[in-house]
């Protein structure tokens, strides 16, 4: 069984962990890079809609975000830079992720390109 499966209706299951995920992120979503809170203010607009089917999407967890990543993976980002996703997940996101992990005006961001997080004001 592969590990990641093409729902086709937008979204993508890991096997390895259970987790769904939405093909596009927030700024393929929106067209615009988004700072931490108008990204929870997203998902909370996505569960109202259920998109995908779902009424639990969230910034992930830092933990979470990590399984995805793997440096044998091959994807582009918005400035067409390697990134290391499945290819399954839309081509033209984003090279980092916000996650949940906050501290005063700090968030935590994982980058997809080099698979290391950092703290990052959470208002960009």
């Amino acid at each position: 069984m592969p590990r990641f499966t093409d729902n086709q209706d937008g979204t993508i299951t890991d096997s390895e962990t259970s987790l769904t995920w939405q093909k596009k992120d927030s700024r393929q979503l929106t067209g615009r890079w988004m700072h931490l809170e108008k990204s929870q203010k997203l998902a909370k607009e996505q569960n109202e809609t259920k998109t995908g089917g779902f009424e639990d999407w969230r910034v992930p967890k830092l933990e979470d975000i990590k399984t995805i990543y793997n440096k044998s993976f091959s994807n582009r980002d918005f400035g067409n830079n390697e990134i290391h996703i499945h290819e399954y997940f839309e081509k033209g996101g984003a090279d980092c992720c916000w996650t949940d992990t906050i501290n005063g005006e700090r968030a935590m961001m994982f980058s997809l390109v080099k698979g290391r997080s950092s703290w990052i004001n959470k208002l960009g």
